[in-house]
């Protein structure tokens, strides 16, 4: 009876402190979420979506269908542009996999940045033929509230942005400052 006691004590310390290691396993690998108190995941702003931006801007009906036609035409210049992107995020992500020393992975990701970054210079410069394609077909009032409308969303990003970087530790915040606002040079 004594024996029984013993071994049974020995499997409820072994079942407890396995159970305690693998509480604190679990615990310390979670994913950490942001602590924010200000609702910055409850209060999104809302997206403009392509039927709110025509409401907005009052467009008439060809208007509309102008528009289809040029954000469809800058679809299609666009789609190889992202292709050539997917394919050099699965060359950066393989060589960042591979067995290279440190000093060859380097060089090689050096090139396939500076590869990715021209690609994203074609992507925002057919964006922009497309905006300025779009600025065509309105109005005086209607380019003004585009104005607005394009004011509104950088204003909004860079909120956001800032929000991130000061409020969610480990989301830039100490690792990257926001870059010092340049002074005009006076003479």
């Amino acid at each position: 009876m004594k024996k029984s006691l013993i071994i049974a004590g020995i499997a409820a310390l072994m079942l407890s402190s396995t159970m305690s290691y693998a509480n604190t396993v679990t615990d310390t690998n979670a994913p950490k979420k942001p602590e924010c108190n200000c609702k910055c995941q409850k209060q999104k702003p809302p997206k403009m979506t392509r039927q709110s931006l025509d409401d907005r801007l009052k467009l008439t009906e060809d208007q509309k269908k102008q528009a289809r036609e040029i954000r469809m035409k800058g679809h299609e210049k666009i789609k190889p542009v992202f292709e050539k992107m997917k394919a050099k995020h699965e060359e950066i992500r393989t060589v960042k996999q591979s067995n290279l020393s440190e000093e060859e992975k380097a060089k090689k990701l050096t090139a396939l940045k500076k590869d990715m970054f021209e690609l994203k210079k074609q992507a925002r410069e057919i964006r922009n033929e497309n905006t300025k394609e779009f600025e065509a077909i309105l109005t005086p009032e209607q380019k003004a509230e585009f104005e607005q409308i394009k004011k509104e969303a950088r204003d909004r990003h860079i909120q956001m942005k800032k929000h991130r970087r000061g409020h969610h530790p480990g989301f830039g915040s100490g690792q990257r400052p926001l870059p010092p606002k340049t002074q005009p040079v006076q003479k």
